[in-house]
């Protein structure tokens, strides 16, 4: 399959920072990407342009469904069928399975892409909200090796016997950084895992994914597929980084080539290897690029509203670019924000993008007030009931909250409230900016 667009493109609806990540690494090994909409792969651009392959960052892989709408699913499975390749990343992997056991919470089937005959594990079955690295052990062409790799609160595959999908890496053990909810497990022994666990009232033991797969690759018609609940994009993550590196060289090779060599970047020279580790990314102290007062202004609050987190002790700074937060707070919400924030001061606007922002500042700046001052007043109330008895991501742990959080952020799964009308702005400034 010979093809028309030399580049990768980037599926940008419904990843938010997860597809700044992603963008972050192929620009700075200076690969040539696209970020296309999910608008443009209903109207045909897949076939039109034919590109390297389709990335997909993390996220909800039913609001990416949604997005899709049945014509762009169906342009997406016509091009892997034709000879295209599919990298999915965490809610990426997941828009790729079988749509078998995806419910709604209305009840109705969520239709996903169906190009792996796979699904997705039972939250009954899963550990639910781990994060940080873990040892995997890993073997894809030529690599081969047990390497830490990073999972940020993924999904789990639930495995079939269809010999066309291969298990490219399986969960081993827990690195020092890993989380499963807001408990470090480096420092809990067995006694304290089950006493957290009659808490929770959740699996935290992580003995229960060891040998589970995190990484598959599997045919579709003449194209093919990888699938990683791994976010091989993690800034600073060296063995990570290197293998994602690895996959997009190997996509990039001439049809038969035998040895693997570094990517070529839009220069039109090869990266060396030492070069391949991606630099992290420091959300608190972002480069300027785009030095207009409003945005620093709205950028500023959002802080404001960190430090206020913790100080209250419902936020600390895990990574430069992540933030953890106590179970039950909405903080990868806040995190959204402020990252974005970040990132969209660090890029230079287009024409496109200041006509946006003049035309959505004020509304922006009228919503964000009204979020931070109710979210302060949120926060406190949740602080104070977790003092009695633990929240979850799914709810609040008293009912005079639920609604409070609902209005805040919308309903769980997904998102929604004033965050949601924030969190859009934000998303079409950013892409009004990388598709130039």
């Amino acid at each position: 399959m010979s093809h028309g667009s030399e580049k990768f493109f980037i599926l940008w609806d419904e990843s938010h920072l997860w597809g700044v990540l992603l963008w972050r690494a192929l620009n700075f090994w200076q690969l040539p990407v696209e970020v296309v909409t999910a608008d443009q792969i209903q109207e045909g651009i897949l076939a039109q342009e034919n590109p390297l392959a389709l990335l997909v960052p993390g996220g909800w892989a039913r609001l990416k469904s949604r997005k899709l709408k049945p014509e762009g699913r169906k342009n997406i499975r016509k091009f892997i069928q034709n000879g295209g390749k599919y990298l999915g990343f965490c809610g990426g992997a997941g828009l790729a399975l079988n749509s078998s056991r995806e419910k709604s919470r209305t009840g109705h089937s969520v239709p996903l892409l169906e190009i792996c005959s796979w699904s997705r594990k039972p939250m009954s079955r899963r550990l639910p909200n781990f994060s940080g690295h873990i040892l995997c052990q890993v073997k894809f062409n030529n690599f081969f090796a047990q390497i830490a790799l990073p999972v940020w609160w993924p999904s789990q595959f639930a495995p079939n016997d269809d010999p066309s999908v291969q298990v490219l890496a399986t969960y081993l053990e827990p690195e020092e950084d890993f989380w499963v909810t807001d408990l470090n497990l480096n420092d809990l022994g067995p006694q304290d895992l089950r006493k957290w666990e009659k808490v929770y009232k959740i699996n935290l033991n992580p003995s229960i994914i060891q040998g589970e797969p995190c990484l598959i690759q599997g045919k579709f018609g003449q194209g093919e597929y990888i699938l990683s609940y791994a976010h091989l994009e993690t800034p600073n993550s060296p063995a990570a980084n290197k293998l994602l590196w690895v996959i997009l060289s190997t996509w990039q090779q001439p049809v038969g080539a035998d040895s693997i060599s570094a990517p070529e970047s839009k220069t039109g020279k090869d990266l060396s290897y030492d070069k391949i580790v991606l630099p992290d990314w420091d959300v608190q102290n972002p480069c300027l690029a785009w030095k207009d007062k409003n945005i620093i202004e709205l950028w500023k609050k959002t802080k404001e509203i960190i430090a206020f987190g913790q100080k209250h002790f419902l936020f600390s700074w895990r990574r430069p670019w992540l933030l953890s937060w106590r179970r039950g707070i909405p903080g990868s919400h806040i995190n959204f924000i402020y990252a974005m924030l970040s990132f969209i001061l660090s890029l230079k606007p287009t024409e496109k993008t200041l006509a946006l922002w003049e035309k959505k500042k004020e509304q922006l700046f009228s919503l964000t007030d009204e979020f931070c001052i109710r979210l302060k007043s949120y926060l406190l109330a949740e602080r104070l009931a977790l003092t009695s008895r633990p929240s979850s991501p799914e709810a609040s742990s008293k009912t005079s909250l639920q609604q409070k959080k609902i209005e805040l952020f919308g309903s769980f799964p997904g998102y929604g409230g004033l965050y949601g009308q924030i969190l859009t702005t934000l998303d079409q400034l950013i892409l009004s900016i990388l598709q130039k």
